[in-house]
Protein backbone atom coordinates (compact mmCIF):
# COMPACT_ATOMS: atom_id res chain seq x y z
CA UNK A 1 0.00 0.00 0.00
CA UNK A 2 1.40 3.65 -0.33
CA UNK A 3 2.76 4.81 2.39
CA UNK A 4 4.97 1.38 3.40
CA UNK A 5 7.55 2.24 0.48
CA UNK A 6 9.31 5.74 1.28
CA UNK A 7 10.31 5.51 -2.74
CA UNK A 8 6.17 5.18 -4.36
CA UNK A 9 4.95 8.37 -5.49
CA UNK A 10 3.17 10.93 -3.45
CA UNK A 11 -0.74 11.46 -3.85
CA UNK A 12 -1.32 15.01 -5.71
CA UNK A 13 -3.59 16.38 -2.60
CA UNK A 14 -6.72 17.31 -4.02
CA UNK A 15 -8.61 20.45 -4.26
CA UNK A 16 -6.30 22.44 -2.40
CA UNK A 17 -7.04 23.82 1.49
CA UNK A 18 -9.51 26.53 0.64
CA UNK A 19 -12.82 26.82 -0.13
CA UNK A 20 -13.69 30.65 -0.84
CA UNK A 21 -14.55 32.43 -3.82
CA UNK A 22 -12.43 34.57 -5.45
CA UNK A 23 -15.13 37.07 -6.27
CA UNK A 24 -13.80 40.53 -4.79
CA UNK A 25 -15.80 43.07 -5.08
CA UNK A 26 -14.74 46.85 -5.67
CA UNK A 27 -15.53 49.57 -2.65
CA UNK A 28 -18.25 52.23 -3.23
CA UNK A 29 -18.54 56.13 -2.38
CA UNK A 30 -21.76 57.24 -2.71
CA UNK A 31 -23.69 61.09 -2.09
CA UNK A 32 -26.70 59.33 -2.10
CA UNK A 33 -29.78 60.84 -3.29
CA UNK A 34 -33.04 62.28 -2.27
CA UNK A 35 -36.04 60.77 -4.98
CA UNK A 36 -36.19 57.61 -6.59
CA UNK A 37 -36.00 58.06 -10.41
CA UNK A 38 -39.36 57.64 -11.90
CA UNK A 39 -39.01 54.10 -14.07
CA UNK A 40 -41.17 55.76 -16.98
CA UNK A 41 -39.68 53.81 -20.55
CA UNK A 42 -40.81 50.59 -21.78
CA UNK A 43 -38.07 48.37 -21.03
CA UNK A 44 -39.08 49.07 -17.05
CA UNK A 45 -42.87 49.84 -17.33
CA UNK A 46 -44.26 51.09 -13.74
CA UNK A 47 -46.62 48.75 -12.43
CA UNK A 48 -49.52 51.52 -10.83
CA UNK A 49 -51.73 51.26 -7.71
CA UNK A 50 -55.87 50.76 -8.66
CA UNK A 51 -56.73 53.44 -6.49
CA UNK A 52 -59.96 52.50 -5.65
CA UNK A 53 -61.39 51.79 -2.17
CA UNK A 54 -58.13 49.25 -1.55
CA UNK A 55 -56.03 50.06 0.55
CA UNK A 56 -52.73 51.16 -0.99
CA UNK A 57 -50.20 50.09 1.21
CA UNK A 58 -51.81 46.52 0.87
CA UNK A 59 -52.06 46.46 -2.73
CA UNK A 60 -48.37 47.52 -2.78
CA UNK A 61 -47.10 44.85 -0.15
CA UNK A 62 -48.92 42.67 -2.75
CA UNK A 63 -46.76 44.08 -5.84
CA UNK A 64 -43.74 43.43 -3.68
CA UNK A 65 -44.90 40.05 -2.36
CA UNK A 66 -44.84 38.91 -5.83
CA UNK A 67 -41.68 40.84 -6.94
CA UNK A 68 -39.94 38.07 -4.52
CA UNK A 69 -42.10 35.16 -5.72
CA UNK A 70 -40.72 36.01 -8.90
CA UNK A 71 -37.15 36.15 -7.96
CA UNK A 72 -37.63 32.78 -6.13
CA UNK A 73 -39.14 31.15 -9.52
CA UNK A 74 -36.04 32.38 -11.49
CA UNK A 75 -38.51 35.22 -13.01
CA UNK A 76 -35.83 38.16 -13.24
CA UNK A 77 -37.32 40.67 -15.96
CA UNK A 78 -40.85 40.12 -14.04
CA UNK A 79 -39.41 40.48 -10.25
CA UNK A 80 -37.28 43.89 -11.78
CA UNK A 81 -40.48 45.19 -13.62
CA UNK A 82 -42.09 44.51 -10.39
CA UNK A 83 -39.60 45.70 -7.51
CA UNK A 84 -39.49 49.24 -10.09
CA UNK A 85 -42.96 49.48 -9.70
CA UNK A 86 -43.18 49.25 -6.14
CA UNK A 87 -40.11 51.74 -5.65
CA UNK A 88 -41.93 54.23 -8.49
CA UNK A 89 -45.37 53.96 -6.42
CA UNK A 90 -44.34 54.05 -2.85
CA UNK A 91 -42.27 57.65 -4.22
CA UNK A 92 -45.57 58.50 -5.91
CA UNK A 93 -47.53 57.22 -2.57
CA UNK A 94 -44.90 59.44 -0.73
CA UNK A 95 -45.05 62.15 -2.27
CA UNK A 96 -48.69 62.76 -2.52
CA UNK A 97 -48.44 62.40 1.51
CA UNK A 98 -46.11 65.24 1.62
CA UNK A 99 -48.55 67.92 -0.65
CA UNK A 100 -51.41 66.70 0.54
CA UNK A 101 -50.36 66.94 4.16
CA UNK A 102 -51.95 64.30 5.60
CA UNK A 103 -51.14 62.04 8.78
CA UNK A 104 -47.72 59.74 8.97
CA UNK A 105 -47.75 56.65 6.68
CA UNK A 106 -47.52 53.66 8.55
CA UNK A 107 -44.01 52.12 9.52
CA UNK A 108 -45.03 48.95 7.12
CA UNK A 109 -44.59 51.44 4.35
CA UNK A 110 -41.01 52.31 4.78
CA UNK A 111 -40.06 48.95 5.45
CA UNK A 112 -42.12 47.94 2.00
CA UNK A 113 -40.40 50.40 0.24
CA UNK A 114 -36.52 49.95 1.61
CA UNK A 115 -36.96 46.22 1.14
CA UNK A 116 -37.68 46.86 -2.74
CA UNK A 117 -34.73 49.19 -2.76
CA UNK A 118 -32.50 46.80 -1.39
CA UNK A 119 -33.65 44.31 -4.07
CA UNK A 120 -32.90 46.26 -6.39
CA UNK A 121 -29.57 46.82 -5.19
CA UNK A 122 -28.72 43.14 -5.09
CA UNK A 123 -30.20 42.40 -8.12
CA UNK A 124 -28.38 45.94 -10.15
CA UNK A 125 -25.13 45.37 -12.06
CA UNK A 126 -23.93 49.04 -11.85
CA UNK A 127 -21.68 49.80 -8.78
CA UNK A 128 -23.14 53.47 -8.42
CA UNK A 129 -26.43 52.39 -8.82
CA UNK A 130 -26.20 50.05 -6.07
CA UNK A 131 -24.41 52.29 -3.69
CA UNK A 132 -27.50 55.01 -4.20
CA UNK A 133 -30.16 52.06 -3.70
CA UNK A 134 -28.19 51.08 -0.67
CA UNK A 135 -28.25 54.34 0.70
CA UNK A 136 -31.51 54.77 0.01
CA UNK A 137 -32.73 51.43 1.56
CA UNK A 138 -30.95 52.18 4.79
CA UNK A 139 -33.07 55.66 5.02
CA UNK A 140 -36.31 54.13 4.11
CA UNK A 141 -35.61 50.98 6.71
CA UNK A 142 -34.16 53.80 9.20
CA UNK A 143 -37.52 55.24 9.06
CA UNK A 144 -39.47 52.29 9.41
CA UNK A 145 -37.80 51.36 12.89
CA UNK A 146 -38.03 54.63 14.14
CA UNK A 147 -41.96 55.07 13.58
CA UNK A 148 -41.82 51.45 14.91
CA UNK A 149 -40.82 53.09 18.39
CA UNK A 150 -39.80 50.37 21.09
CA UNK A 151 -41.94 47.36 19.25
CA UNK A 152 -39.44 47.32 16.02
CA UNK A 153 -40.68 44.11 14.23
CA UNK A 154 -38.14 41.39 13.70
CA UNK A 155 -38.42 41.40 10.08
CA UNK A 156 -37.67 45.29 9.90
CA UNK A 157 -34.06 44.27 12.03
CA UNK A 158 -33.53 41.86 9.55
CA UNK A 159 -34.00 44.09 6.48
CA UNK A 160 -31.64 46.48 7.90
CA UNK A 161 -29.27 43.64 9.16
CA UNK A 162 -29.08 42.58 5.86
CA UNK A 163 -28.30 46.25 3.96
CA UNK A 164 -25.52 47.08 6.67
CA UNK A 165 -23.87 43.56 6.00
CA UNK A 166 -24.30 44.46 2.11
CA UNK A 167 -22.67 48.41 2.68
CA UNK A 168 -19.78 46.93 4.86
CA UNK A 169 -18.79 44.34 2.11
CA UNK A 170 -19.10 46.94 -0.88
CA UNK A 171 -17.30 49.47 1.06
CA UNK A 172 -14.48 46.61 2.95
CA UNK A 173 -15.62 48.35 6.93
CA UNK A 174 -16.41 47.14 9.72
CA UNK A 175 -19.74 45.09 10.65
CA UNK A 176 -20.46 46.70 14.08
CA UNK A 177 -23.71 48.14 12.91
CA UNK A 178 -24.89 44.96 11.05
CA UNK A 179 -24.21 42.93 14.09
CA UNK A 180 -26.13 45.00 16.62
CA UNK A 181 -28.97 45.17 13.74
CA UNK A 182 -28.44 40.71 14.13
CA UNK A 183 -28.80 40.92 17.65
CA UNK A 184 -32.08 42.54 17.86
CA UNK A 185 -33.37 40.55 14.93
CA UNK A 186 -32.72 37.79 17.37
CA UNK A 187 -34.18 39.21 20.70
CA UNK A 188 -37.67 39.86 18.05
CA UNK A 189 -37.87 36.84 17.17
CA UNK A 190 -40.80 34.58 17.81
CA UNK A 191 -40.62 31.24 19.88
CA UNK A 192 -42.40 29.48 17.24
CA UNK A 193 -40.16 29.95 14.23
CA UNK A 194 -36.79 31.58 15.72
CA UNK A 195 -34.82 28.86 15.42
CA UNK A 196 -35.51 29.09 11.37
CA UNK A 197 -35.38 32.92 11.49
CA UNK A 198 -31.51 32.39 13.28
CA UNK A 199 -30.25 29.79 11.23
CA UNK A 200 -31.39 31.77 8.58
CA UNK A 201 -29.79 34.81 9.58
CA UNK A 202 -26.26 32.74 10.47
CA UNK A 203 -26.42 31.07 6.79
CA UNK A 204 -26.12 34.67 5.69
CA UNK A 205 -23.58 36.01 7.67
CA UNK A 206 -21.25 32.62 6.89
CA UNK A 207 -21.73 32.74 3.34
CA UNK A 208 -20.59 36.73 3.31
CA UNK A 209 -17.56 35.19 5.68
CA UNK A 210 -16.57 32.73 3.09
CA UNK A 211 -16.92 35.41 0.40
CA UNK A 212 -13.49 37.56 1.10
CA UNK A 213 -15.75 40.58 0.44
CA UNK A 214 -14.84 41.87 3.85
CA UNK A 215 -11.52 42.83 6.58
CA UNK A 216 -10.74 39.67 7.76
CA UNK A 217 -11.51 41.19 11.34
CA UNK A 218 -14.85 41.71 9.72
CA UNK A 219 -15.42 38.40 8.65
CA UNK A 220 -14.07 36.47 11.90
CA UNK A 221 -16.76 38.51 13.69
CA UNK A 222 -19.54 37.28 11.58
CA UNK A 223 -18.17 33.76 12.29
CA UNK A 224 -18.26 33.96 15.70
CA UNK A 225 -21.46 35.31 15.60
CA UNK A 226 -22.77 31.96 13.43
CA UNK A 227 -20.98 30.09 15.56
CA UNK A 228 -22.22 31.23 18.69
CA UNK A 229 -26.12 31.07 17.20
CA UNK A 230 -25.75 27.49 16.24
CA UNK A 231 -24.26 26.18 19.87
CA UNK A 232 -26.88 28.39 21.39
CA UNK A 233 -29.72 26.44 19.18
CA UNK A 234 -27.58 23.21 19.46
CA UNK A 235 -28.37 23.02 23.37
CA UNK A 236 -32.21 23.17 22.62
CA UNK A 237 -32.15 21.08 19.45
CA UNK A 238 -29.05 18.49 19.52
CA UNK A 239 -30.27 16.57 16.78
CA UNK A 240 -31.06 19.56 14.45
CA UNK A 241 -29.42 18.63 11.14
CA UNK A 242 -29.39 22.35 9.86
CA UNK A 243 -28.15 23.41 13.28
CA UNK A 244 -25.05 20.49 13.24
CA UNK A 245 -24.41 22.04 9.36
CA UNK A 246 -24.30 25.64 10.70
CA UNK A 247 -21.67 25.16 13.39
CA UNK A 248 -19.48 23.21 11.18
CA UNK A 249 -19.58 25.77 8.65
CA UNK A 250 -18.26 28.42 11.55
CA UNK A 251 -15.77 25.95 12.51
CA UNK A 252 -14.85 25.25 8.89
CA UNK A 253 -14.30 29.10 8.06
CA UNK A 254 -12.39 29.72 11.64
CA UNK A 255 -10.05 26.97 10.29
CA UNK A 256 -9.64 28.65 6.38
CA UNK A 257 -8.74 31.68 7.89
CA UNK A 258 -5.85 30.12 9.00
CA UNK A 259 -4.59 29.34 5.22
CA UNK A 260 -2.16 31.79 4.11
CA UNK A 261 -2.38 32.62 -0.05
CA UNK A 262 0.52 30.06 -0.13
CA UNK A 263 -1.72 27.28 1.04
CA UNK A 264 0.37 26.81 4.36
CA UNK A 265 -1.15 26.56 7.61
CA UNK A 266 -0.71 29.28 10.72
CA UNK A 267 -0.95 26.67 13.03
CA UNK A 268 -1.43 23.34 12.08
CA UNK A 269 -2.69 21.91 15.67
CA UNK A 270 -5.62 24.35 15.91
CA UNK A 271 -6.39 23.91 12.35
CA UNK A 272 -6.96 19.71 12.45
CA UNK A 273 -8.66 20.64 16.40
CA UNK A 274 -11.30 23.29 14.80
CA UNK A 275 -12.03 20.96 11.80
CA UNK A 276 -11.80 17.45 13.62
CA UNK A 277 -14.46 19.23 15.89
CA UNK A 278 -16.70 19.94 12.71
CA UNK A 279 -16.59 15.90 11.58
CA UNK A 280 -17.63 15.06 15.37
CA UNK A 281 -20.44 17.64 15.12
CA UNK A 282 -21.46 16.16 11.70
CA UNK A 283 -21.33 12.52 13.30
CA UNK A 284 -25.49 12.11 13.82
CA UNK A 285 -26.09 13.96 10.59
CA UNK A 286 -28.48 12.02 8.54
CA UNK A 287 -29.06 14.44 5.63
CA UNK A 288 -27.53 15.01 2.44
CA UNK A 289 -25.84 18.41 2.53
CA UNK A 290 -24.45 17.49 6.25
CA UNK A 291 -22.62 14.26 5.09
CA UNK A 292 -21.23 16.45 1.79
CA UNK A 293 -19.92 19.16 4.07
CA UNK A 294 -18.73 16.49 6.42
CA UNK A 295 -16.81 14.97 3.50
CA UNK A 296 -15.78 18.34 2.27
CA UNK A 297 -13.93 18.51 5.59
CA UNK A 298 -12.37 15.22 5.66
CA UNK A 299 -10.69 16.10 2.32
CA UNK A 300 -8.80 18.94 4.24
CA UNK A 301 -8.12 17.33 6.88
CA UNK A 302 -6.91 14.83 4.92
CA UNK A 303 -4.89 17.63 2.87
CA UNK A 304 -3.22 18.86 6.09
CA UNK A 305 -2.15 15.73 7.05
CA UNK A 306 2.20 15.43 6.51
CA UNK A 307 1.82 11.76 6.34
CA UNK A 308 0.70 9.38 3.17
CA UNK A 309 -0.74 6.94 5.65
CA UNK A 310 -2.72 9.60 7.62
CA UNK A 311 -4.09 11.52 4.11
CA UNK A 312 -5.18 8.09 2.81
CA UNK A 313 -7.43 7.77 6.15
CA UNK A 314 -8.93 11.36 5.71
CA UNK A 315 -9.42 10.43 2.57
CA UNK A 316 -10.70 7.02 2.42
CA UNK A 317 -13.70 8.89 4.87
CA UNK A 318 -14.62 11.65 2.52
CA UNK A 319 -15.40 8.56 0.32
CA UNK A 320 -17.51 7.03 2.76
CA UNK A 321 -19.08 10.13 3.46
CA UNK A 322 -19.85 10.99 0.12
CA UNK A 323 -21.05 7.64 -0.84
CA UNK A 324 -23.70 8.02 1.96
CA UNK A 325 -25.07 11.53 0.54
CA UNK A 326 -24.81 9.73 -2.92
CA UNK A 327 -27.57 6.88 -1.68
CA UNK A 328 -29.58 10.20 -0.87
CA UNK A 329 -29.64 12.02 -3.92
CA UNK A 330 -27.17 13.09 -7.04
CA UNK A 331 -24.01 14.25 -5.69
CA UNK A 332 -21.82 17.00 -6.99
CA UNK A 333 -19.78 16.55 -9.79
CA UNK A 334 -16.99 17.66 -8.52
CA UNK A 335 -17.12 14.69 -5.49
CA UNK A 336 -18.27 12.20 -8.03
CA UNK A 337 -14.76 12.71 -9.54
CA UNK A 338 -12.69 12.63 -6.26
CA UNK A 339 -14.36 9.39 -5.75
CA UNK A 340 -13.26 7.94 -9.22
CA UNK A 341 -9.40 9.62 -8.95
CA UNK A 342 -9.00 8.66 -5.50
CA UNK A 343 -10.45 4.29 -5.53
CA UNK A 344 -8.71 4.51 -9.26
CA UNK A 345 -5.11 5.49 -7.71
CA UNK A 346 -5.72 3.12 -4.84
CA UNK A 347 -6.57 0.12 -6.99
CA UNK A 348 -3.01 1.44 -9.20
CA UNK A 349 -0.80 1.42 -6.04
CA UNK A 350 -2.47 -2.12 -5.31
CA UNK A 351 -1.50 -3.79 -8.14
CA UNK A 352 1.94 -2.31 -8.26
CA UNK A 353 2.34 -4.08 -5.04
Amino acid sequence: MAGEDSSAPKRKRPMGLKARSSKKANAVTSAGAQEVADFADETTATVMLRGDDTNEIDELEGIFTSALEALGEGEDERALTLLRGTVHESDRLLRLHDTNGEGELEPRFYYIYGSALFSLAEASQDIKDRGVYLELALHRLEQAREKMGDGVEARVWMALAKVKLEISAEAESDVDAAVQALDQAVQAFGANDEAAQVLEAADLVLSLADSQRLPVCASSRLIAWGMAQARRLLQTQPDSDECQCILARALWLQASAMINDDDEISDTLVFAKLLTEAVEVLEKTESSDGLVLRGEIEINLGNAQDEELEMEQWYTKAVASFRRAQEMGELPEQFVQFIDDFENESDSDESDE
